[in-house]
This record gives structure tokens, C-alpha cells and sequence, in this order.
């Protein structure tokens, strides 16, 4: 397995990539319909609109993301503060994206790469007591 920092990262850093990509996207979202109905507003009160109307508010409904990778299994030394004797170690998964520049760079077969499925979905907000 490849072991370029920038390459080899533990699963949860490229699972937290795609949420907070997903997590961009929607505040982008939700910053052009605020400009487009602040617009509105505005061509309302001037009397160059005279409908009043809202900006559609999109909202992404699920994302899933299907990902071919290999993962390993690596083990983080636990070290006591008082001694600095190896205690343990604890199990870390590093992942590495499957595609044709890492598998002809690092020769990976593809037949032994792993699915990683995840999916993100909306959760509403908990109600604010007043």
C-alpha cells in the first residue's frame, strides 16, 4: 500500500471530505437563493416587481457516493505519559482511492479493492425551546 501522507489517509478523513463537500455545496446553495430574494425584496419595494414572490430554496435530498479503494490496517502505538512504554495499540484504517494513475504508480490490483458506500442525508435541526 502506498504510503504518501497526502495519499494513504485514514477512511473517516475521506469519508469527512465528502460530507463537508456536501456541506459547501448547500451553503452555496443557500447563499445564491438569499441573494436572489434579496433581489426580490428589492424589486418589490422599488414598484419594479409587482408580484410578490419567494427564491426557491434547494436542498440536497441524499447524497451517496460510491468508493473503490484499498484499505489497510495499521496499528498507533499507546504509550503510558508517566513511562512512555508501549501500552497497546490501536487499530487505524488508511484508505487509498482506486483509480488508474494509484494502481499503475503503486501496481494495486483492483480485484482485491474495497467498496466503501456511505450516504448523507438531511436531519433536521432540534426545535429551539424559547
Amino acid at each position: 500500500m502506498p504510503t504518501d501522507e497526502w495519499l494513504a489517509r485514514p477512511l473517516k478523513e475521506f469519508i469527512r471530505t465528502v460530507a463537508f463537500s456536501v456541506a459547501e455545496g448547500q451553503e452555496e446553495l443557500d447563499r445564491r437563493s438569499m441573494e436572489v430574494q434579496r433581489a426580490i425584496d428589492r424589486d418589490i419595494e422599488d414598484g419594479s416587481l409587482a408580484y410578490d414572490l419567494d427564491a426557491s430554496w434547494l436542498r440536497f435530498a441524499d447524497v451517496e457516493a460510491d468508493l473503490e479503494m484499498t484499505l489497510s490496517i495499521e496499528g498507533q502505538e499507546i504509550r503510558d505519559p508517566e513511562t512512555d512504554e508501549i501500552r497497546g495499540y490501536k487499530p487505524v484504517v488508511s484508505a487509498v482511492p482506486l483509480n488508474h494513475r494509484t494502481a499503475d504508480e503503486y501496481d494495486l490490483d483492483a480485484e482485491i479493492a474495497s467498496e466503501v458506500r456511505l450516504r448523507i442525508a438531511p436531519v433536521p435541526p432540534e426545535s429551539r425551546s424559547p
